[in-house]
């Protein structure tokens, strides 16, 4: 009788990873990415020598997939068509000839660059409306470096809402980027829309909004996350008492988990 090796067949054998990563580097190591490759290379939907821009874009649509669905920072509220990473690069490369050329163009300016990051190719949205969000008809390419500044880029409001010291009247600042506001606060990480508020280095509280939030064109989402939620307590004016002649102001505690700022014209 023939000897059986026990346990769970290889999905991708050892020795497949091994060449792999001898051709295109330990950073480019993951298992699903190589198997849809291998999978488009056996169906002949691409030629072999486009293994890396396959891979590329399976990493991209995989990553935006993820994103959305669980809510991350930018993606908060941004809707997107797949569910699985497969489909999405199915679609792209049959579908969306032109953008598959690209994309095969901006991978090898990527490995003609050592494999910068700032030349790599990324899925990026035409339409940044988040209900119409990545579908196949809003998408392009645009290489990680431009992809990155042009998410920072846009404008952002801070919302001092007091110190640790004192309260203070509320004011706000309006910044022509995220990193500007950054660099301005002292915070080496931050996000807007979160609606839960952020303390800086000297002791003030701030809450972060995009000009979409602040402008009302946009609804902070709930974060349903309830192990990471704080509670934050306010209160609120409602009427005054006289005590042995002395007029006292009386405030209604409440309790919320996040905040949004709106301004009106």
């Amino acid at each position: 009788m023939a000897d059986k090796k026990m346990g769970r067949p290889y999905k991708l054998h050892p020795s497949e990873i091994k060449k792999w990563v001898e051709k295109y580097g330990e950073n480019t190591y993951l298992p699903r990415g190589i198997l849809c490759v291998q999978s488009l290379i056996e169906d002949e939907v691409i030629e072999e020598e486009y293994s890396m821009a396959a891979y590329l874009l399976f990493k991209s649509v995989e990553s935006r997939i993820h994103s959305c669905r669980y809510s991350q920072g930018i993606y908060r509220g941004v809707h997107c068509d797949w569910s699985d990473p497969i489909s999405g690069v199915s679609e792209i490369i049959n579908l969306k000839p032109e953008m598959w050329k690209e994309w095969i163009t901006q991978t090898k300016r990527f490995l003609e660059n050592d494999q910068n990051q700032s030349y790599r190719p990324t899925i990026d949205r035409i339409n940044t409306d988040p209900n119409i969000g990545y579908r196949l008809s809003n998408v392009t390419i645009l290489p990680f470096g431009e992809n990155s500044y042009k998410a920072q880029a846009k404008p952002v409001y801070a919302f001092e809402m007091g110190n640790k010291q004192t309260n203070v009247i509320p004011t706000f600042r309006r910044y022509d980027s995220i990193t500007d506001a950054k660099k301005d606060l002292g915070l080496p990480k931050l996000e807007n829309d979160t609606g839960v508020f952020t303390n800086t280095q000297d002791g003030k509280i701030v809450l972060i909004q995009s000009e979409q939030s602040t402008t009302g064109q946009k609804s902070i989402e709930v974060d349903s996350n309830e192990n990471e939620q704080k509670v934050y307590k306010g209160y609120i004016p409602i009427g005054q008492i006289e005590i042995d002649g002395q007029i006292y102001n009386v405030h209604q505690p409440f309790t919320f988990e996040q905040m949004q700022i709106k301004l009106k014209d």
